[in-house]
Protein backbone atom coordinates (compact mmCIF):
# COMPACT_ATOMS: atom_id res chain seq x y z
CA UNK A 1 0.00 0.00 0.00
CA UNK A 2 1.17 3.31 -0.95
CA UNK A 3 2.29 5.47 2.24
CA UNK A 4 -0.32 8.20 2.84
CA UNK A 5 1.52 11.69 2.68
CA UNK A 6 0.54 15.35 3.48
CA UNK A 7 -0.34 17.45 -0.23
CA UNK A 8 0.00 21.03 -0.43
CA UNK A 9 -4.24 21.00 -1.24
CA UNK A 10 -4.96 19.86 2.55
CA UNK A 11 -2.48 22.27 3.72
CA UNK A 12 -3.68 25.07 2.19
CA UNK A 13 -7.71 23.61 3.56
CA UNK A 14 -6.23 23.43 6.79
CA UNK A 15 -4.51 27.69 6.91
CA UNK A 16 -7.94 28.68 5.25
CA UNK A 17 -10.01 26.72 7.70
CA UNK A 18 -8.11 28.46 10.85
CA UNK A 19 -7.42 31.88 9.34
CA UNK A 20 -11.42 32.13 8.86
CA UNK A 21 -11.86 31.21 12.65
CA UNK A 22 -8.96 33.32 14.10
CA UNK A 23 -9.79 36.15 12.00
CA UNK A 24 -13.86 35.86 13.68
CA UNK A 25 -12.17 36.32 17.15
CA UNK A 26 -9.01 38.22 17.13
CA UNK A 27 -10.47 41.61 16.05
CA UNK A 28 -13.18 41.65 18.90
CA UNK A 29 -10.87 40.59 21.56
CA UNK A 30 -9.84 44.07 22.76
CA UNK A 31 -13.73 45.66 22.29
CA UNK A 32 -15.47 42.07 23.73
CA UNK A 33 -13.03 43.11 27.01
CA UNK A 34 -13.25 46.82 27.06
CA UNK A 35 -17.66 46.89 25.95
CA UNK A 36 -18.76 43.45 27.25
CA UNK A 37 -16.63 42.80 30.21
CA UNK A 38 -16.43 46.31 31.51
CA UNK A 39 -12.74 45.98 31.73
CA UNK A 40 -9.69 48.38 31.28
CA UNK A 41 -8.08 49.04 28.02
CA UNK A 42 -4.91 48.28 30.53
CA UNK A 43 -6.59 45.08 31.78
CA UNK A 44 -7.13 44.25 28.03
CA UNK A 45 -3.49 44.92 26.64
CA UNK A 46 -1.97 42.82 30.11
CA UNK A 47 -4.16 39.77 28.77
CA UNK A 48 -3.11 40.42 24.86
CA UNK A 49 0.57 40.61 26.27
CA UNK A 50 0.04 37.29 28.08
CA UNK A 51 -1.72 35.32 25.40
CA UNK A 52 1.21 35.91 23.31
CA UNK A 53 3.59 34.92 25.86
CA UNK A 54 1.08 31.62 25.74
CA UNK A 55 1.28 31.71 21.73
CA UNK A 56 5.10 31.83 22.22
CA UNK A 57 5.71 29.24 24.56
CA UNK A 58 3.38 26.96 22.30
CA UNK A 59 5.22 28.04 19.28
CA UNK A 60 8.61 27.01 20.61
CA UNK A 61 7.50 24.02 22.36
CA UNK A 62 6.08 22.83 18.47
CA UNK A 63 9.35 23.04 17.36
CA UNK A 64 10.99 21.51 19.56
CA UNK A 65 8.75 18.94 19.15
CA UNK A 66 9.13 18.43 15.32
CA UNK A 67 12.85 18.38 15.62
CA UNK A 68 12.64 15.45 17.98
CA UNK A 69 9.90 13.60 17.07
CA UNK A 70 9.35 14.39 13.59
CA UNK A 71 7.40 10.66 12.79
CA UNK A 72 4.73 11.42 15.04
CA UNK A 73 4.19 15.30 14.13
CA UNK A 74 0.81 14.41 13.50
CA UNK A 75 -0.41 13.38 16.69
CA UNK A 76 1.47 16.37 18.58
CA UNK A 77 -0.48 18.80 15.98
CA UNK A 78 -3.81 16.89 17.01
CA UNK A 79 -3.65 17.39 20.70
CA UNK A 80 -2.82 20.71 19.72
CA UNK A 81 -5.76 21.50 18.19
CA UNK A 82 -7.93 19.47 20.59
CA UNK A 83 -6.74 22.15 23.00
CA UNK A 84 -7.66 25.01 20.82
CA UNK A 85 -11.30 23.28 20.04
CA UNK A 86 -12.31 22.46 23.62
CA UNK A 87 -11.01 26.03 24.99
CA UNK A 88 -13.55 27.61 22.45
CA UNK A 89 -16.00 25.08 23.07
CA UNK A 90 -15.92 25.82 26.53
CA UNK A 91 -16.42 29.62 25.68
CA UNK A 92 -19.81 29.21 23.99
CA UNK A 93 -20.87 28.74 27.95
CA UNK A 94 -18.35 30.25 30.04
CA UNK A 95 -17.52 33.83 27.93
CA UNK A 96 -17.14 36.13 31.14
CA UNK A 97 -14.75 37.51 33.19
CA UNK A 98 -11.99 36.02 33.75
CA UNK A 99 -12.91 32.65 32.16
CA UNK A 100 -12.53 33.95 29.23
CA UNK A 101 -8.90 35.41 29.57
CA UNK A 102 -8.11 31.94 30.72
CA UNK A 103 -9.79 30.20 27.85
CA UNK A 104 -7.82 32.34 25.33
CA UNK A 105 -4.98 31.92 27.00
CA UNK A 106 -5.71 28.07 26.47
CA UNK A 107 -6.64 28.81 22.85
CA UNK A 108 -3.25 30.96 22.00
CA UNK A 109 -1.11 27.96 23.69
CA UNK A 110 -2.48 25.07 21.47
CA UNK A 111 -2.60 27.47 18.92
CA UNK A 112 1.68 28.19 18.96
CA UNK A 113 1.97 24.61 18.69
CA UNK A 114 0.15 24.30 16.14
CA UNK A 115 1.20 27.18 13.96
CA UNK A 116 4.91 25.89 14.28
CA UNK A 117 3.98 22.44 13.58
CA UNK A 118 2.36 23.64 10.17
CA UNK A 119 4.79 25.57 8.90
CA UNK A 120 7.56 23.32 9.69
CA UNK A 121 5.22 20.24 7.29
CA UNK A 122 5.32 22.86 4.66
CA UNK A 123 8.84 22.78 4.63
CA UNK A 124 9.02 19.38 3.65
CA UNK A 125 6.50 19.63 0.56
CA UNK A 126 8.33 18.99 -2.69
CA UNK A 127 5.43 19.62 -4.65
CA UNK A 128 6.34 23.51 -5.34
CA UNK A 129 9.37 25.15 -4.02
CA UNK A 130 9.38 26.87 -0.35
CA UNK A 131 8.68 30.21 -1.81
CA UNK A 132 5.54 29.24 -3.62
CA UNK A 133 4.86 26.79 -0.41
CA UNK A 134 4.59 29.70 1.89
CA UNK A 135 3.83 32.42 -0.62
CA UNK A 136 0.38 29.97 -1.62
CA UNK A 137 -0.39 29.41 2.55
CA UNK A 138 -0.07 33.26 3.47
CA UNK A 139 -2.71 33.79 0.38
CA UNK A 140 -5.20 31.34 1.42
CA UNK A 141 -4.65 32.48 5.27
CA UNK A 142 -5.61 36.06 4.05
CA UNK A 143 -8.34 34.68 2.03
CA UNK A 144 -9.69 33.11 5.65
CA UNK A 145 -8.89 36.89 6.94
CA UNK A 146 -11.48 38.25 4.49
CA UNK A 147 -14.05 35.87 5.04
CA UNK A 148 -13.63 35.72 8.87
CA UNK A 149 -13.51 39.69 9.01
CA UNK A 150 -16.90 40.07 7.16
CA UNK A 151 -18.82 37.24 8.92
CA UNK A 152 -17.64 39.21 12.45
CA UNK A 153 -20.06 42.05 12.04
CA UNK A 154 -22.82 39.76 10.70
CA UNK A 155 -22.53 37.30 13.72
CA UNK A 156 -21.99 39.80 16.08
CA UNK A 157 -25.54 41.18 15.02
CA UNK A 158 -27.23 38.21 15.78
CA UNK A 159 -24.99 37.20 19.06
CA UNK A 160 -21.74 36.77 20.60
CA UNK A 161 -22.54 34.03 21.19
CA UNK A 162 -21.91 32.75 17.69
CA UNK A 163 -18.54 33.99 16.95
CA UNK A 164 -17.85 30.90 19.64
CA UNK A 165 -20.18 28.47 18.10
CA UNK A 166 -18.87 28.95 14.53
CA UNK A 167 -15.37 29.09 15.76
CA UNK A 168 -15.96 25.49 17.59
CA UNK A 169 -17.25 24.16 14.48
CA UNK A 170 -14.24 25.13 12.35
CA UNK A 171 -11.61 24.55 14.89
CA UNK A 172 -13.31 20.66 15.10
CA UNK A 173 -13.38 20.26 11.16
CA UNK A 174 -9.48 21.22 11.10
CA UNK A 175 -8.62 18.30 13.87
CA UNK A 176 -10.90 16.13 11.55
CA UNK A 177 -8.44 17.29 8.15
CA UNK A 178 -5.77 16.71 9.97
CA UNK A 179 -6.72 13.40 11.43
CA UNK A 180 -7.26 12.16 7.90
CA UNK A 181 -5.00 14.41 6.00
CA UNK A 182 -2.19 15.24 7.54
CA UNK A 183 0.52 12.82 7.28
CA UNK A 184 4.47 13.67 7.76
CA UNK A 185 5.57 14.52 4.50
CA UNK A 186 8.54 11.95 3.02
CA UNK A 187 10.92 14.50 2.42
CA UNK A 188 10.96 15.67 5.75
CA UNK A 189 11.74 11.87 6.85
CA UNK A 190 14.57 11.21 3.92
CA UNK A 191 17.62 11.91 6.68
CA UNK A 192 15.87 11.43 9.49
CA UNK A 193 18.49 8.84 11.51
CA UNK A 194 21.73 11.15 10.34
CA UNK A 195 19.90 13.95 11.60
CA UNK A 196 19.97 12.53 15.19
CA UNK A 197 23.56 11.71 15.24
CA UNK A 198 23.89 15.63 15.13
CA UNK A 199 25.46 15.49 11.70
CA UNK A 200 23.02 18.10 9.98
CA UNK A 201 23.57 21.51 11.53
CA UNK A 202 23.09 24.91 10.31
CA UNK A 203 26.26 26.90 9.21
CA UNK A 204 27.35 29.51 11.57
CA UNK A 205 27.19 32.25 8.87
CA UNK A 206 23.27 31.33 7.96
CA UNK A 207 22.76 31.05 11.93
CA UNK A 208 23.99 35.06 12.15
CA UNK A 209 21.79 35.33 8.94
CA UNK A 210 18.94 33.48 10.48
CA UNK A 211 19.07 35.60 13.69
CA UNK A 212 19.14 39.34 11.59
CA UNK A 213 15.90 38.00 10.44
CA UNK A 214 14.19 37.35 13.53
CA UNK A 215 15.23 40.37 14.50
CA UNK A 216 13.82 42.78 11.41
CA UNK A 217 10.64 40.16 11.98
CA UNK A 218 10.49 41.09 15.85
CA UNK A 219 10.52 45.18 14.93
CA UNK A 220 8.20 44.85 12.03
CA UNK A 221 5.61 42.60 14.32
CA UNK A 222 6.19 45.64 17.17
CA UNK A 223 5.44 47.98 14.88
CA UNK A 224 2.43 46.18 13.29
CA UNK A 225 1.06 45.58 16.43
CA UNK A 226 0.15 48.92 16.72
CA UNK A 227 -2.76 48.72 13.85
CA UNK A 228 -4.61 45.67 15.88
CA UNK A 229 -4.33 47.89 19.51
CA UNK A 230 -3.19 51.40 19.56
CA UNK A 231 -4.04 52.91 16.22
CA UNK A 232 -8.09 51.62 17.14
CA UNK A 233 -7.95 54.29 19.76
CA UNK A 234 -6.16 56.92 17.96
CA UNK A 235 -8.40 57.00 14.90
CA UNK A 236 -11.70 57.12 17.51
CA UNK A 237 -9.98 60.33 18.75
CA UNK A 238 -10.09 61.69 15.17
CA UNK A 239 -13.76 60.97 14.97
CA UNK A 240 -13.18 57.82 13.08
CA UNK A 241 -15.82 54.91 13.77
CA UNK A 242 -14.71 51.88 15.26
CA UNK A 243 -17.13 50.15 11.85
CA UNK A 244 -14.58 52.29 9.52
CA UNK A 245 -11.40 51.16 11.95
CA UNK A 246 -12.96 47.12 11.37
CA UNK A 247 -13.04 48.18 7.60
CA UNK A 248 -9.86 49.06 7.31
CA UNK A 249 -8.68 44.92 7.79
CA UNK A 250 -11.26 44.02 5.10
CA UNK A 251 -9.34 45.87 2.93
CA UNK A 252 -6.17 44.66 4.14
CA UNK A 253 -7.02 41.19 2.87
CA UNK A 254 -8.44 42.08 -0.32
CA UNK A 255 -5.40 44.10 -1.30
CA UNK A 256 -3.50 40.47 -0.43
CA UNK A 257 -6.09 38.64 -2.11
CA UNK A 258 -6.09 40.71 -5.52
CA UNK A 259 -2.23 41.93 -4.77
CA UNK A 260 -0.47 39.13 -4.19
CA UNK A 261 -0.93 36.86 -7.34
CA UNK A 262 0.39 40.22 -9.05
CA UNK A 263 3.02 41.05 -7.18
CA UNK A 264 4.22 37.66 -7.16
CA UNK A 265 3.77 37.44 -11.00
CA UNK A 266 5.88 40.62 -11.28
CA UNK A 267 8.95 39.77 -8.76
CA UNK A 268 9.63 36.06 -8.56
CA UNK A 269 8.58 35.39 -12.49
CA UNK A 270 9.09 38.47 -14.42
CA UNK A 271 12.35 40.13 -12.83
CA UNK A 272 13.20 37.06 -11.09
CA UNK A 273 14.36 38.94 -7.84
CA UNK A 274 15.82 37.10 -5.25
CA UNK A 275 14.02 35.79 -1.68
CA UNK A 276 16.76 38.19 0.27
CA UNK A 277 16.09 40.90 -2.15
CA UNK A 278 12.46 40.82 -1.76
CA UNK A 279 12.79 40.81 1.99
CA UNK A 280 14.65 44.01 1.65
CA UNK A 281 12.06 45.85 -0.33
CA UNK A 282 9.33 44.33 1.81
CA UNK A 283 10.99 45.63 4.98
CA UNK A 284 11.85 49.02 2.85
CA UNK A 285 7.50 49.67 1.82
CA UNK A 286 6.59 48.62 5.66
CA UNK A 287 9.13 51.62 6.96
CA UNK A 288 7.08 54.00 4.27
CA UNK A 289 3.98 52.78 5.23
CA UNK A 290 4.76 54.10 8.81
CA UNK A 291 6.29 57.52 7.80
CA UNK A 292 2.86 58.11 6.20
CA UNK A 293 0.99 57.31 9.20
CA UNK A 294 3.20 60.94 10.83
CA UNK A 295 0.49 63.02 8.17
CA UNK A 296 -2.26 60.71 8.45
CA UNK A 297 -5.69 62.72 10.22
CA UNK A 298 -8.59 61.56 7.79
CA UNK A 299 -10.02 58.34 6.80
CA UNK A 300 -8.88 58.19 3.49
CA UNK A 301 -4.89 58.85 4.76
CA UNK A 302 -5.34 55.71 6.97
CA UNK A 303 -6.82 54.12 3.69
CA UNK A 304 -3.44 54.69 1.92
CA UNK A 305 -1.39 53.62 4.60
CA UNK A 306 -3.15 50.61 5.10
CA UNK A 307 -2.61 50.05 1.57
CA UNK A 308 0.94 50.54 1.78
CA UNK A 309 1.80 48.83 4.64
CA UNK A 310 -0.39 45.84 3.16
CA UNK A 311 2.04 45.89 0.12
CA UNK A 312 5.02 45.67 3.09
CA UNK A 313 3.05 43.01 4.07
CA UNK A 314 2.82 40.66 1.25
CA UNK A 315 6.33 40.70 0.72
CA UNK A 316 8.01 39.88 4.11
CA UNK A 317 5.47 37.54 5.61
CA UNK A 318 5.95 34.93 3.30
CA UNK A 319 9.11 35.51 2.79
CA UNK A 320 10.63 35.32 5.96
CA UNK A 321 9.73 31.50 6.91
CA UNK A 322 10.69 30.39 3.15
CA UNK A 323 13.81 32.28 3.56
CA UNK A 324 14.68 30.43 7.01
CA UNK A 325 13.77 27.14 5.27
CA UNK A 326 16.02 28.34 2.55
CA UNK A 327 19.02 28.63 5.42
CA UNK A 328 18.55 26.37 7.87
CA UNK A 329 19.08 22.13 7.80
CA UNK A 330 16.93 19.37 7.83
CA UNK A 331 17.66 18.30 11.60
CA UNK A 332 16.87 22.13 12.53
CA UNK A 333 13.64 23.03 10.57
CA UNK A 334 11.00 22.99 13.30
CA UNK A 335 13.54 25.28 15.68
CA UNK A 336 13.87 27.71 13.73
CA UNK A 337 10.57 27.47 12.55
CA UNK A 338 9.45 27.74 15.53
CA UNK A 339 12.09 30.76 16.30
CA UNK A 340 10.24 32.97 13.48
CA UNK A 341 6.42 32.31 15.06
CA UNK A 342 8.65 33.17 18.71
CA UNK A 343 9.85 36.24 16.84
CA UNK A 344 6.79 37.48 16.00
CA UNK A 345 4.86 36.48 18.85
CA UNK A 346 7.30 37.97 21.15
CA UNK A 347 6.52 41.43 19.07
CA UNK A 348 2.66 41.55 19.09
CA UNK A 349 3.11 40.86 22.98
CA UNK A 350 5.33 43.43 23.15
CA UNK A 351 4.05 46.41 20.58
CA UNK A 352 0.64 47.53 22.61
CA UNK A 353 1.98 47.50 25.91
CA UNK A 354 4.86 49.38 24.81
CA UNK A 355 3.00 51.80 22.49
CA UNK A 356 0.61 52.58 25.50
CA UNK A 357 3.45 53.71 26.85
CA UNK A 358 4.91 56.16 24.59
CA UNK A 359 1.27 57.51 23.48
CA UNK A 360 0.72 57.60 27.63
CA UNK A 361 4.20 60.04 28.10
CA UNK A 362 4.44 61.64 24.85
CA UNK A 363 2.55 61.32 21.68
CA UNK A 364 1.66 59.16 18.43
CA UNK A 365 3.59 61.09 16.58
CA UNK A 366 6.37 59.68 18.65
CA UNK A 367 5.29 56.27 18.63
CA UNK A 368 5.47 56.44 14.54
CA UNK A 369 8.99 58.17 14.68
CA UNK A 370 10.16 54.95 17.29
CA UNK A 371 8.74 52.41 15.30
CA UNK A 372 10.09 53.82 11.57
CA UNK A 373 13.39 54.09 13.75
CA UNK A 374 13.24 50.33 14.87
CA UNK A 375 11.89 48.79 11.55
CA UNK A 376 14.87 51.28 9.76
CA UNK A 377 17.41 50.14 11.62
CA UNK A 378 16.73 46.90 11.51
CA UNK A 379 16.45 46.72 8.00
CA UNK A 380 19.99 48.23 7.73
CA UNK A 381 20.89 45.54 9.88
CA UNK A 382 19.71 42.44 8.00
CA UNK A 383 21.29 43.92 4.95
CA UNK A 384 24.81 44.33 6.39
CA UNK A 385 24.56 40.69 8.03
CA UNK A 386 23.63 39.34 4.77
CA UNK A 387 26.08 40.77 2.35
CA UNK A 388 29.11 40.11 4.98
CA UNK A 389 27.64 36.39 5.89
CA UNK A 390 26.15 35.60 2.13
CA UNK A 391 28.66 36.48 -0.49
CA UNK A 392 32.11 35.74 -0.32
CA UNK A 393 33.48 38.08 -2.77
CA UNK A 394 31.96 41.18 -4.16
CA UNK A 395 29.40 40.78 -7.01
CA UNK A 396 28.66 37.11 -5.88
CA UNK A 397 25.03 36.77 -5.84
CA UNK A 398 23.07 36.91 -2.42
CA UNK A 399 21.66 33.96 -1.15
CA UNK A 400 22.80 30.92 -3.53
CA UNK A 401 21.39 28.66 -1.54
CA UNK A 402 17.91 30.46 -2.84
CA UNK A 403 19.17 30.46 -5.94
CA UNK A 404 17.28 27.19 -6.93
CA UNK A 405 14.02 28.47 -5.11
Amino acid sequence: MAKRELKLSWLLCGNFIVSVGSSLLWPLTTIYMHNYLGQSLTTAGIVLFINSLALIAGSYLGGRMYDKDRKNARRWLLGAIFLSTLAVFLLIFFNGWPTFAILLLLDNFGGGIAITIENSLATGIKEKSSRQVFNMLYFMQNVGVVIGTLLVGLLVEISIEWIFIINFILFAFFWLVVYHHYYVPEAALVKEQATKKGHDKTPLRYVWVIGAILVLFFAIETGYSQWQSNLSIYMESLGISVKSYGFLWTINGIVIVCGQPLLNKLLDDILKIKLIYKLYLGAAIFVLGFFTLLFATDYPHFILTMVIVTVGEILTFPTIPAVVDNLSTLSEKGKYQGAVSVFAALGRAIGPLAGGLIVDNSSYNMLFTVMIAMMGLATLFVIVVAQFNLAKKIGQKICPKCERK
